[in-house]
């Protein structure tokens, strides 16, 4: 029998995060309330990307970075899997041109909610190279890139009103659909979640979760005045979004409980296959003639949605540990 070894409560934390991206590909909300809906999706949702990234960075940086070849591996192999899984919808959607394959495949993602992978995937080599060069120039290089990243997304209705400054992201948005990437928005939760892990910003509990609800509030006033204003390019990368992953992180951190690396599985697997529940949903719906209540209906669609994809992803999850465990059991013939 293992001994139990104690983490941060991130893994249980990880099924609420997949659970949010659900949220924000099917707007559960929008037909009841869509001021709630505005801050379930564009506010509370938009924590899961940077909590993921602030994880990987998390378990990373214990072993120095160490891990990175094997991390990189591992993730390239699920892209590609995902990318294979995804390519009859792709078909059925018309397809890309050559070029437009290769910047899907290295920036953008295949399908809207892949792009994390390749984003993941290059924020680790980035951050990997800014973190030699010390605590406080990796962030202020990564909080750069940020910045920049912002005029692109949330704050490129400011940005274009200077010419140089759309000239520039014009030129950049020629080789990626937008600045929510591997190079603006993922190396600076990367380090964050590895100097967080490593004891930064050691704050106790109750000021973790005061600092979480601050932040949260004017994040929500934020997101509320930018789309007053009709700056958004693409709603992702926003001021407040920093200190409230950075809070939520520090307040997990103080909760620590027995490490469930199956936890990872299931949430990770959510992620990718929920879109995939969506057309199912979608299909079924148009087959049962039940449109109105499992299309039309945001709520009753949302939680279709995340009744399949969690079981769905739940079965795979076992049959993946059984696999796993199988491969562990020892082979009697070497045993003689």
């Amino acid at each position: 029998m293992s001994a139990r070894r104690d983490v941060p409560v991130l893994d249980r934390f990880r099924l609420l995060a997949a659970f949010l991206a659900v949220c924000n590909h099917t707007a559960p909300l929008a037909g009841l309330a869509p001021e709630a809906d505005f801050w379930l999706t564009r506010v509370l949702a938009r924590i899961a990307v940077p909590f993921f990234l602030m994880v990987s960075g998390y378990f990373l940086s214990r072993d120095g970075w160490r891990g990175t070849g094997r991390f990189l591996k591992r993730t390239l192999t699920l892209y590609a899997a995902a990318v294979l899984l995804y390519l009859p919808l792709n078909w059925y959607n018309g397809g890309f041109s050559p070029l437009e394959w290769l910047k899907k495949l290295l920036i953008d993602g295949t399908l809207y909610h892949l792009w994390y992978f390749p984003a993941v995937l290059l924020g680790v080599v980035i951050a990997r190279g800014l973190a030699r060069l010390g605590l406080p120039a990796a962030l202020a290089a990564a909080l750069l890139l940020y910045l920049i990243g912002l005029g692109g997304d949330s704050y490129y209705g400011l940005a274009a009103r200077l010419p140089a400054l759309q000239a520039g992201y014009a030129a950049l948005f020629s080789l990626s659909s937008y600045t929510r990437n591997g190079v603006f928005l993922a190396p600076l939760f990367l380090l964050l979640g590895a100097e967080l892990g490593g004891g930064a910003l050691a704050v106790p509990r109750r000021a973790a979760g005061a600092g979480l609800a601050l932040s949260l509030l004017l994040f929500a006033g934020e997101a509320l005045a930018l789309r007053a204003l009709a700056w958004p390019r693409h709603a992702s990368m926003a001021v407040f979004l920093v200190p409230a992953a950075l809070f939520l992180y520090r307040l997990l951190l103080t909760c620590p409980c027995a490490e469930r690396p199956a936890l990872r599985t299931l949430s990770g697997l959510v992620y990718v296959l929920h879109p995939l529940c969506i057309v199912g949903v979608r299909g079924a719906a148009k087959v049962l003639r039940a449109t109105d209540l499992l299309i039309e209906n945001n709520l009753a669609h949302f939680l279709a949605v995340a009744a399949l994809s969690f079981a769905l992803s739940g079965a795979l999850t076992l049959l993946l540990l059984r696999l796993r465990a199988h491969k562990k059991r020892p082979d009697p013939r070497r045993a003689r």
